[in-house]
């Protein structure tokens, strides 16, 4: 009888340890199986993270092109215009050099200081006209011409045509490069400002 009740208790046993590994064979599984669709999960949620880092990077690397990219083109047109400022201050000064040489040979020489010296409206005394050197004789011509009394200095100034007119009070640079320097500066500028843009 100890036997059977042995046989018995170990029968129960062996069903009870069966009944267990089978509950703990189904519970691993199904730990193994949640195991499994949470991996699944937390990949695709990885993933999912994953893209959204990478668009989020790609979008900032874009912006940060077109800022670049931007910024290169505000600098290109920046060099542009500045090498178009210096071109046309450049042409400006040559054809203010050319006209004032021009100027200075021109054939009615005489009748243009002549209409220089018509022109100033002030009192024939004390009026000291300095020549420009190696004008000095058609500027005497010019003034008389123009019918005015004033002082012809013996010291001439380097100055390419013109004279500078001086008075007790007050100095007149009618050099014809101040004249067409000052007065026609603006109009080029102006004009060329038309032909180049």
């Amino acid at each position: 009888m100890n036997k059977t009740i042995t046989n018995i208790i170990k029968m129960a046993l062996t069903d009870i340890i069966e009944k267990i590994n089978k509950e703990a064979e189904k519970k691993i599984a199904q730990m193994e199986h949640d195991f499994e669709l949470k991996k699944k999960e937390l990949e695709k949620k990885y993933e999912g993270k994953k893209k959204e880092i990478d668009s989020d990077m790609e979008t900032r690397i874009v912006e940060k092109r077109k800022k670049i990219l931007g910024k290169a083109e505000r600098l290109g047109e920046m060099e542009a215009k500045n090498s178009l400022l210096v071109a046309k201050r450049k042409l400006i000064a040559e054809t203010i050099e050319k006209a004032i040489e021009e100027l200075s040979r021109a054939k009615n020489l005489e009748d243009i200081l002549a209409g220089m010296f018509k022109k100033i409206d002030l009192k024939d005394e004390g009026i000291v006209i300095f020549p420009a050197k190696g004008f000095e004789e058609i500027t005497k011509k010019a003034m008389k011409n123009a019918d005015k009394k004033f002082e012809l200095s013996d010291k001439s100034v380097q100055i390419k045509g013109g004279f500078i007119l001086k008075t007790d009070k007050v100095e007149i640079d009618n050099s014809f490069e101040t004249i067409i320097g000052k007065q026609l500066v603006e109009n080029l500028e102006i004009e060329i400002n038309k032909l180049l843009f």
